[in-house]
């Protein structure tokens, strides 16, 4: 049976998840973007896009809201500028369509640092003026019935940002054939390969279920900074060496209620989704 073709806008289209989102669905659906900057990341000839909402006309049947002010890596953004864009900004955009069904990409910063295992029924505790921007986003979106809130921890695959731990490593290697672990690399982290990342939010539209919990978009398991070292000096013929301390926390998740719920589950492994990685990273 052919699904149904929407149509879709999705904000932040330029960046890293929204581009890659913007050339799957694409190809099944009537898409348009929103942008703020264009970064010139190679979309689809056929999708319009506009740097500003008050531009478009006709009114979309899904939303997907993927724009954001990030902080990661050493970056550092002023707080009302973190709120005027994941906050403020959605709010714009419900407000411009509100008869629109909106999917909110947002973050398990949200759940601040836990010692414990995170699953869909943990209560958010932001604690960073990051996190702190996405859970209001958050808020804002859900006074709708039937919206959904995705929280997905670190997105990678090609064209992700350059200040996050994977480019961080594999640059190392790369160009030094060294890589540094801060600490003794037993801290865990959750990684999610974009495509897969890409598939659940697929998902989400195709089976248009009514989700009443926040969608929980992680990997199967998580990863220690030493095993993504190991397996990124194993791609690259680098050596691993440690210094320093990382008080950093551990975050370790238990998504059963969104796998049982939308039939999913991520499938690209970080050992083969660094792998692709490189050979990407290599032609740049």
């Amino acid at each position: 049976m052919d699904r149904q073709k929407l149509n879709i806008l999705i904000s932040g289209i330029h960046g890293f998840l929204g581009s890659h989102l913007a050339n799957e669905l694409v190809k099944h659906h009537n898409v348009i973007g929103l942008y703020n900057k264009n970064k010139n990341n190679i979309i689809d000839p056929s999708i319009i896009t506009f740097n500003d909402i008050d531009l478009i006309e006709k009114v979309p049947d899904i939303i997907i809201m993927n724009h954001a002010a990030v902080v990661s890596g050493n970056s550092n953004i002023n707080k009302d500028v973190l709120l005027k864009v994941n906050a403020d900004f959605t709010k714009r955009i419900l407000d411009r369509f509100p008869e629109s069904k909106s999917i909110y990409v947002s973050s398990v910063s949200v759940y601040g640092n836990k010692n414990h295992i995170i699953d869909e029924n943990s209560k958010p505790n932001p604690i960073t003026d990051y996190a702190e921007s996405k859970y209001k986003g958050e808020q804002f979106v859900l006074e709708k019935k039937n919206n959904v809130v995705v929280r997905f921890p670190s997105i990678y695959g090609e064209g992700m940002k350059e200040n996050t731990i994977i480019p961080n490593y594999c640059n190392q290697a790369i160009q030094n054939k060294k890589i540094e672990v801060w600490g003794t690399g037993d801290r865990l982290q959750n990684y999610i390969h974009v495509s897969d990342a890409v598939r659940l939010i697929e998902l989400i539209l195709e089976k248009d279920l009514e989700i009443n919990f926040p969608i929980l978009g992680v990997s199967k398991e998580e990863y220690s900074n030493s095993y993504l070292a190991e397996i990124i000096s194993k791609e690259t013929n680098s050596k691993m060496t440690f210094s320093g301390n990382d008080s950093s926390s551990s975050w370790v998740f238990n998504n059963s209620k969104t796998k049982e719920t939308l039939h999913w589950e991520s499938q690209i492994t970080l050992s083969y989704g660094i792998k692709k990685y490189l050979e990407w990273k290599k032609t740049q």
